[in-house]
């Protein structure tokens, strides 16, 4: 019987690890997603503030592959601004995201704490 209970908590302990394991090369990976969310985001945000304080006439030209077309500046702006809102609705849901990890993590690792501090005699 109580080879039974090791073997039967032998797997569930390995499960859990790989559950664990999952979560945090999840969490990791939203976490570079944020960062080069924010990093984008901040990009943009500056390449805003520099737009504006242009002329109004002043030309400005888009980069499209390897070449430049002439766009209005106004457009220009807006282009930006609806990249920074993009952005921050992107960060938020990568923000919920990395939540869910981080709780999936903590549980599956108090879990793997339990099981390891937990009483084994039947």
């Amino acid at each position: 019987m109580s080879a039974l209970s090791d073997d039967a908590i032998r797997k569930v302990f390995v499960e859990l690890q790989a559950k664990y394991v999952a979560s945090t090369q999840q969490l990791n990976t939203v976490k570079a997603q944020i960062q080069a969310k924010q990093r984008d985001r901040k990009m943009a945000e500056l390449t805003r503030r520099e737009l504006d304080s242009l002329d109004a006439d002043t030309k400005t030209y888009k980069p499209v592959g390897k070449m430049f077309v002439q766009t209005p500046l106004s457009e220009m702006k807006q282009q930006y601004v609806e990249r920074i809102k993009d952005s921050d609705d992107k960060i938020q849901q990568l923000e919920k995201s990395q939540k869910y990890w981080d709780r999936a993590a903590l549980d599956a690792q108090s879990n793997l704490k339990d099981i390891l501090q937990g009483p084994r005699t039947m």
